[in-house]
C-alpha cells in the first residue's frame, strides 16, 4: 500500500527581493520552468527557468528557502509537505552526502572520520611540516627567539646565578672540550649560561643555541658527568632545532584557531610563552637522549650518568612536589623516566 500523490503545487510565501511584505503563491514546474500563480484565482505572478534556481538541500529541522535567479525567495512554512513535493517534482536526486545528514549513523561516521583525519594530521602531517619549515628559517631567527625568550625569563623564574665563579668556568671548561670532541668538523652555535632559579633543579634550551643551568641542578647531582650528560641532550634540542620546529607547530596551529575563531594573535610577540609553556614531543625527546648518548661516548663518558640524573630527579621529585613552567626542560614525563633509563642503560651495555 503506497501512501497519496504528493501534489503537483506547492503553498509557499514569495519575496520580491524589493519589498519585506509577502505573498502567498502557489509553485508549480511544468516542463522546466517553475510557475507562481494566485492562490485565489489562479493569475501568473511569474515564470523562470528551473535550472536558474537554487533549491535547498534537505535537513532535519532546517528553514527550506529557495533563491529565484532575481535575487527573490520563497520561504515553505510547511517543510514537510515542501520535501514530499520537492521528491516528487523536482527533476534531480539528492547527494549521498545530503543523505547521510539525515542519518544519525552517518553524522558520527563522519564525526569518527573527521577526528580520525585531524588525528592523523596532528601526530604525523604537522611534524612533517614544521620540520619543512623550519630548515627554510634562517638560524638568526632562532638566535633572536632565543635571546628575547631569555630576557623574559631572566624578568620572571631566573635569578644571577650564585655559583662560584670557578665552578662555572671548570664547567664551560669541559663542556667546550665535549663540544669539540662532539663535533670534530664544525661547532654549532651554543651559549652556556648559569641561573639560580625559582622552579628548582632543571636545565633547558632555547633556539639559537642558549642553554640554560640551574645552580639547583648543578649541585644537586654534583657530578660533572652527569652535566655533561644533561648539556649533551639540551645542545640535541638546538642542533635538531626542536624549539624552532614547536613553534612553527604552534604557529600552525594558532593560526587554524585564529580561522575558526577570529583571533589573530601576533606569533612573535607571544613566542617566548609559547616556548615556555609547550613541552617537547615524544619524538624529540627520544631524538635529544639519542644524541645525548652520542655526545658523551664522544666524550669517553658512561651513558650510565643519565640513569644517575633520572634517578637522582625522580627522587627529587617526591620529596619536592615543585611544577614547573618550562615545558621545554629535560624534566618530562614524556617520554616515561623508565623508557628513558632503558634507552640509556642498553646504550652502556653496548659501549661495553
Amino acid at each position: 500500500m503506497t501512501g497519496p500523490a504528493a501534489p503537483t503545487m506547492l503553498a509557499l510565501r514569495y519575496f520580491d527581493g524589493r519589498s519585506s511584505q509577502s505573498r502567498d503563491v502557489l509553485l508549480s514546474v511544468t516542463q522546466g520552468t517553475v510557475r507562481l500563480t494566485q492562490p485565489h484565482d489562479g493569475a501568473v505572478l511569474r515564470e523562470c527557468a528551473l535550472q536558474g534556481m537554487r533549491w535547498p538541500e534537505r535537513t532535519a529541522r532546517g528553514a527550506r528557502m529557495v533563491e529565484l535567479p532575481d535575487g527573490g525567495q520563497l520561504h515553505a512554512d510547511d517543510i514537510a509537505a515542501y520535501d514530499a513535493w520537492a521528491a516528487a517534482w523536482l527533476p534531480h536526486s539528492e547527494s549521498w552526502v545530503v543523505r547521510a545528514q539525515q542519518s544519525w549513523r552517518g553524522v558520527l561516521v563522519a564525526l569518527a572520520l573527521l577526528v580520525g583525519v585531524l588525528t592523523v594530521a596532528y601526530q604525523w602531517g604537522l611534524p612533517i611540516v614544521a620540520r619543512g619549515v623550519a630548515s627554510l628559517v634562517p638560524l638568526s631567527v632562532d638566535e633572536a627567539l632565543g635571546r628575547n625568550a631569555l630576557a623574559q625569563i631572566d624578568g620572571s623564574w631566573m635569578k644571577p646565578s650564585k655559583l662560584p665563579a670557578d665552578t662555572q668556568a671548570r664547567l664551560r671548561a669541559r663542556f667546550d672540550q665535549a663540544m669539540q670532541a662532539a663535533y670534530p668538523q664544525r661547532l654549532p652555535s651554543y651559549k652556556l649560561e648559569f641561573r639560580q632559579s625559582t622552579i628548582g633543579p632543571n636545565a633547558f634550551a632555547l633556539p639559537g643555541g642558549t642553554m640554560v643551568m640551574t645552580d639547583e641542578l648543578v649541585k644537586l647531582v654534583n657530578d660533572d658527568d652527569v652535566v655533561m650528560g644533561v648539556l649533551g641532550h639540551e645542545i640535541g634540542h638546538v642542533t635538531l632545532r626542536h624549539g624552532m620546529r614547536q613553534l612553527v607547530q604552534l604557529g600552525v596551529l594558532q593560526g587554524v584557531m585564529s580561522i575558526a575563531f577570529g583571533d589573530y594573535g601576533s606569533l612573535i610577540t607571544t613566542a617566548p610563552l609559547l616556548l615556555g609553556a609547550a613541552a617537547y614531543s615524544r619524538e624529540a625527546e627520544r631524538e635529544a637522549d639519542e644524541h645525548s648518548i652520542r655526545f658523551m661516548q664522544a666524550s669517553s663518558i658512561s651513558p650510565l650518568v643519565m640513569v644517575k640524573f633520572f634517578q637522582t630527579m625522580q627522587a627529587e621529585q617526591k620529596t619536592k612536589s615543585k611544577s614547573t613552567p618550562l615545558g621545554i626542560s629535560i624534566i618530562s614525563t614524556h617520554p616515561a623516566d623508565e623508557e628513558r633509563i632503558s634507552k640509556f642503560r642498553a646504550a652502556a651495555g653496548a659501549a661495553n
